[in-house]
């Protein structure tokens, strides 16, 4: 089974299960639960799968040489009002190389969400823009990242909910000089589940 298919097959199982769970919710499925100056604090945890690398060139590298890894992401949000909110992530992933090795990424950024639904399910677009530690057989650099995500989420109780989202990760890596030749460009899907915390 091909890593595309299995990460099609997660996601649609997520959503499928929290659709289902919110029908036994008899909440107003109109009702707003988040307001201006609500906080939240989110987890989640899933895959990270390597979808293609560009060289310095743009040309694509016939192969990643990645494998399928795993993610760890601790997000905070502040609602500016109903549907818009901004925070900051702080996220940890990896994954193994052909070589034996292990890739790991830890970014930290800034986060801006457009936030729709409501009790018991809400919908999100986010954006998220910062700084990335990458290391690999003891070697690191610091470079930028971004990451484009949509997530669907079921409140249990008007504090706590949880959630599946995916995530299309952009991480470049550039060098200077005479290494510039080296420059490329790292393109993942991220998916995971987690919990949210309102308050």
């Amino acid at each position: 089974m091909s890593k595309k298919l299995l990460a099609v097959i997660v996601i649609i199982a997520s959503v499928s299960a929290l659709t289902l769970g919110a029908q036994e919710n008899t909440g107003n499925s109109s009702e707003v639960l988040r307001k201006k100056g609500d906080q939240s604090i989110t987890i989640l945890a899933g895959g990270f799968i390597p979808l293609f690398v560009l060289d310095s060139t743009g040309a694509l590298i016939s192969s990643s040489n990645m494998n399928t890894g795993a993610s760890f992401d601790v997000q905070y949000r502040y609602m500016l009002g109903n549907h818009i909110g901004v925070g900051g992530s702080i996220s940890g992933s990896f994954v193994t190389t052909i070589g034996g090795g292990t890739l790991f990424f830890a970014p930290i950024g800034a986060t801006a969400a457009w936030i729709g639904g409501g009790d018991p399910l809400e919908y999100e677009f986010s954006t998220e823009l910062g700084m990335n530690i990458m290391r690999l057989y003891g070697n690191g650099l610091i470079e930028p990242y971004a990451k484009l995500g949509a997530g669907l989420s079921r409140y249990v109780t008007s504090t706590w909910g949880i959630g599946a989202k995916v995530s299309w990760c952009f991480f470049p890596e550039f060098h200077f000089g005479s290494y510039s030749s080296l420059n490329s460009y790292a393109n993942f899907l991220e998916f995971s589940i987690g919990a949210s915390y309102h308050f």
